[in-house]
């Protein structure tokens, strides 16, 4: 899959507008009757026994289950949040552990170098959960501590959104690339790698790039891609199928200072992306 840059230059800066129930007690059946026996003020007290309790007294045996501790006693809060602030300990290990490994598969995959900032978002996070588990690592599970107090994945949510985003930086330059993603839209593309996306450039007061703009805010994109204006920013649409105001928006690509790499490294992404959805 290859982008063609429609554009003939470097676009100008963009800028745009319980605790559980105890357990219930056995209902014992009243079939037998023990020997009456006097009570403190001479009273006389009768006890009804089960058929089994009065045989096990005729044989001089009598056995009880003991209740469990956690049945009838309730948890000391302080053991308790010692015990979720272990389990958040050992869990954020893990996990930390896990991301460390399945952002290298993901650099491998994609091609980035080791020494660039990577932020995901959005779908990104179901695709490297994906790519992890193709390639034998396991996510972490949730201890029950954490469950039971309320603690969520949080990016959970994310994994299954419509859209992703995956941002690069250039250490100590202020310079940043963001790719923001239609899953569905590059999934749907999977079988179709040989068909040029375009790749638009969007500067203001542009009757072209109009349409293209209000659908990268008003669509899919919206919500993780970045259109505010300053910050010397140049934004584009990719789209693939279609021509003009039907073509369909597939990502859009937002440059800080790397509008010349903007392209190879977006077609290099969006390619690698298209791929990893071929295979998931």
């Amino acid at each position: 899959m290859s982008i063609t840059d429609v554009t003939s230059s470097t676009p100008a800066a963009f800028g745009a507008s319980a605790k559980p129930a105890p357990a219930k007690g056995h209902d014992a059946a009243t079939s037998g009757t023990a020997a009456p026996t006097s009570g403190r003020n001479g009273t006389v007290d009768t006890v009804s026994l089960s058929p089994d309790a009065v045989r096990a007294m005729k044989a001089g045996i009598i056995s009880f289950a003991a209740p469990k501790a956690d049945e009838t006693t309730a948890k000391d809060p302080v053991a308790a949040r010692m015990e979720t602030m272990l389990a958040r300990r050992d869990y954020d290990l893990k996990q930390a552990d896990y991301m460390r490994e399945a952002m290298g598969m993901l650099r491998q995959t994609l091609n980035l170098p080791e020494d660039q900032p990577i932020v995901l978002g959005g779908a990104a996070h179901g695709l490297l959960d994906k790519l992890a588990a193709k390639n034998g690592l396991s996510k972490p599970e949730m201890p029950d501590a954490l469950r039971v107090a309320g603690v969520k994945d949080p990016f959970a949510e994310d994994a299954d959104a419509e859209a992703g985003l995956i941002g690069i930086g250039m250490p100590n330059s202020g310079k940043e690339l963001q790719i923001v993603f239609d899953r569905l839209g590059l999934a749907s593309r999977s079988a179709k790698t040989d068909d040029p996306l375009h790749m638009i450039a969007l500067k203001d007061g542009n009757d072209h790039s109009g349409p293209l703009l209000s659908a990268v805010r008003g669509g899919t994109l919206g919500r993780l891609s970045d259109t505010r204006p300053g910050q010397g920013a140049s934004l584009w649409a990719v789209t693939g199928g279609g021509e003009g105001q039907n073509a369909r928006v597939l990502a859009s690509v937002r440059s800080v200072g790397m509008d010349d790499t903007a392209t190879d490294m977006a077609a290099g992404l969006l390619n690698g992306l298209t791929e990893l959805f071929a295979g998931a």
